[in-house]
């Protein structure tokens, strides 16, 4: 479909921070869309963390960061799709006649990209990544608010991924997600951290409520790759099920670990490729070698005692995890009550 006409603002309502669509264009194009039964992919985007931009930098840099992100994510899609501001920090896309997975997946990698070359004149240091969920019409529905419901639903599971990523609908994985109940009851650090103690104290085998908490947690917080390493050996892992085709992990070793990690026995990297030829970082030629892209690790320890790393992967693509403060508490608090547990198990 030619979408020169829709690309005349002065045929429909614009946005007037950001100058572009507003939600209302964006409805009005998908229901002419629909009334010529036009397939077409439909996106919600969220740029990552923004009330911590607004708390951190003022609403004056929030704004500007809404303005330069509107003007790069419309340039991004001009050639095969129209984008308009949802509201706040949403954005929202609609890509006509574009359907396959792939094709979706090469328009929303070309934005996730764009964040690269991204500049905020007022906050020089501020680094911008965004979450996108789509669904398809009329592959996964015929209704207009079915088709935002299924949209925010592989959002929010894009932000348990941990953002910077894209996520098509599929109901075999997506369709039990209820999105307001999971945000306020079932994945809040309460239920997570009441689920996983839990986990390592209800198992009559030591290493069974390890492994149980493990697998827990890698399935909640959709780690790829969560396990101990410990004595130059990776033990009780897990794979989540969404990467078993992902493999060759090794362990780091203790020498290589230490070298990085800090004085809390803590380290953590959003987007590793920035560090694989650092020289001055150990760990980057390890990650380079494994393909991860974002790692997490915890010294598991107590007292004088050290019992190894939690360690935790995400498999290389071509953007990274944004370990939320949430996730990386939760991780902690693991990681202490191992070692723990481990100093009641053998250190008796």
């Amino acid at each position: 479909m030619d979408i020169s006409f829709f690309k005349n603002k002065n045929n429909y309502r614009y946005d007037e921070l950001t100058d572009i669509y507003d939600r209302y264009a964006i409805n009005s194009y998908m229901d002419e869309l629909v009334s010529k039964k036009t397939p077409f992919s439909f996106v919600i985007l969220d740029i990552d963390n923004f009330k911590f931009v607004n708390d951190n930098y003022g609403h004056l840099v929030g704004d500007e960061v809404l303005k330069i992100v509107a003007k790069s994510i419309e340039k991004e899609c001009e050639d095969f799709g129209v984008v308009g501001r949802y509201g706040g920090d949403e954005f929202i896309f609609v890509f006509p006649n574009v359907q396959e997975y792939e094709d979706i997946w090469k328009c929303a990698l070309k934005i996730l990209k764009s964040t690269v070359d991204l500049e905020i004149p007022m906050a020089k240091d501020l680094n911008i990544s965004y979450t996108m969920g789509c669904s398809r019409f009329p592959l996964d529905t015929t209704n207009l608010d079915e088709l935002f419901e299924l949209a925010d639903k592989a959002l929010y599971r894009g932000k348990l991924k941990g953002r910077n990523c894209f996520i098509v609908y599929l109901p075999e994985k997506h369709k039990d997600i209820d999105v307001l109940n999971h945000r306020d009851k079932v994945y809040s650090p309460l239920y997570i951290n009441n689920k996983f103690y839990t986990s390592l104290i209800t198992n009559r085998s030591f290493e069974e409520g390890i492994k149980d908490s493990l697998s827990f947690l890698g399935a909640t917080l959709m780690i790829d790759h969560i396990c101990i390493e410990r004595d130059g050996q990776l033990n009780y892992e897990y794979f989540h099920p969404l990467s078993k085709k992902f493999g060759g992990y090794e362990a780091f070793g203790y020498d290589t670990i230490m070298k990085d990690i800090d004085v809390n026995g803590l380290f953590y990297v959003n987007v590793t490729k920035g560090i694989y030829d650092n020289d001055n970082i150990a760990l980057g030629k390890k990650y380079k070698e494994q393909g991860i892209y974002s790692s997490f690790l915890a010294e598991i320890k107590a007292y004088e005692f050290h019992y190894g790393f939690l360690r935790c992967d995400m498999v290389a693509v071509d953007t990274g995890r944004i370990w939320q403060q949430t996730d990386l508490v939760t991780l902690v608090h693991l990681a202490n009550v191992l070692g723990l547990l481990f100093y009641i198990n053998e250190d008796k």
